[in-house]
């Protein structure tokens, strides 16, 4: 499968605007950090926090938007395998397709016994930190039960990973 990259040109910076003017089916997460405040990937709500975003990520199975701030410059790329070039002058190709693999990063596993049942939550006591992806899971025998993250890892010409592309939460049993 041929991975895309297209960065984008345009006034118009907000990211959920430009998020829902792609018009994809299904329904999207988000994560993002500033300085001051860090968001895990979560239901993609109806208005996003007023920050200053260092990274801005908007993503469901079809595409993923990404804003990126480097030094004096924001940057919005968009990541997709679909054939959605962005519609208008105001989005460019960057380079060439990227061949893709689909592959899982682990976010959390079991809870411990002590959570008393199902949970959506975890607190890290190293990193204080409540992580909530919305996903229940419940204590197994083995610790089996993650919450993972589903990626494309995006390989340019030379096989090197360029980019890696958010697709979705699930949860997966080993």
């Amino acid at each position: 499968m041929q991975g895309k990259v297209y960065r984008y040109h345009g006034a118009a910076t907000d990211p959920l605007a430009l998020w829902q003017s792609l018009n994809l089916q299904g329904s999207a997460k988000w994560f993002g950090w500033s300085e001051t405040q860090m968001y895990l990937p979560y239901d993609l709500p109806t208005a996003l926090p007023q920050e200053p975003w260092e990274r801005l990520t908007i993503f469901n199975e079809h595409a993923e938007l990404r804003l990126l701030h480097t030094g004096d410059e924001t940057v919005i790329l968009l990541l997709t395998e679909q054939e959605l070039p962005p519609q208008g002058s105001e989005w460019s190709q960057c380079g060439d397709s990227y061949e893709t693999e689909s592959a899982c990063h682990i976010l959390l596993g079991d809870p411990p016994e002590s959570a008393g049942g199902a949970t959506t939550q975890l607190a890290d006591v190293a990193f204080p930190r409540m992580f909530d992806y919305g996903i229940a899971l419940m204590p197994s025998k083995g610790r089996r039960h993650k919450v993972i993250l589903k990626v494309y890892y995006y390989y340019d010409s030379a096989h090197r990973l360029r980019y890696i592309r958010y697709a979705g939460l699930d949860q997966h049993t080993w």
